[in-house]
């Protein structure tokens, strides 16, 4: 398994996965894990934008045709 990647500050980096379909979003945030990403997951833009204010990722990995936005 890779290292953890850090913040300056020693934090853990934060990746937001944003996709409707539960099997690929899975795919994804097992793929990040195993790169050291700490990973976060929604599965509406609704959820996305919540979790979004609340975590503040580092990055976000969203599919571009959720059906709710």
């Amino acid at each position: 398994m890779a290292s953890s990647l850090t913040r300056a500050d020693g934090s853990a980096l934060q990746v937001l996965v944003v996709d409707d379909e539960p099997n690929i979003a899975e795919l994804l945030s097992m793929a990040l894990r195993y790169e050291g990403w700490e990973v976060s997951v929604a599965h509406t833009g609704r959820k996305a934008v919540t979790l979004a204010k609340e975590i503040g990722p580092d990055a976000v990995v969203l599919d571009m045709m959720l059906p709710d936005f």
